[in-house]
């Protein structure tokens, strides 16, 4: 993918994610509560490894960072993702550089051509997975 279309798919993600977490936001003032929308839970009747995430998030929002990590600690990675990304999207853009496109080549990269830290990053996922349903979330 070349470096504007990975910009643009990147900001486009992140205006979305935005948009999803303050629809959430609204939602729950309005309703005391955020419907599930989780299709895999749906199906299934198990929760996904990201079950969890939204709400992660609108803990952290109200500065409960313990009760975040414990709903899903993918939570605070997506928090630092969603607030990083489109910043330095736009340095890059301001910047006319491309440090987020390279950045983004390398962790590819490594990904693909180190089995260890590949494996590694699948076994997080599953790990949470695994905890996402005995926590019955």
């Amino acid at each position: 993918m070349n470096r504007k279309k990975l910009y643009i798919f990147f900001s486009l993600l992140s205006f979305m994610g935005y948009a999803w977490l303050g629809w959430n936001v609204v939602e729950q003032s309005a309703h005391s509560s955020v419907p599930v929308v989780c299709l895999f839970k749906e199906v299934t009747g198990i929760p996904c490894p990201s079950c969890g995430t939204t709400r992660s998030l609108i803990e952290l929002m109200r500065g409960n960072v313990k009760e975040a990590f414990l709903i899903n600690p993918f939570g605070l990675v997506m928090a630092f993702a969603i607030l990083a990304i489109p910043l330095w999207i736009a340095a890059d853009t301001v910047r006319r550089s491309d440090s987020f496109y390279r950045s983004y080549g390398m962790m590819e990269q490594v990904l693909a051509s180190n089995k260890w830290v590949s494996i590694s990053a699948v076994m997080i996922v599953l790990l949470n997975w695994f905890w996402n349903i005995t926590k019955g979330l």
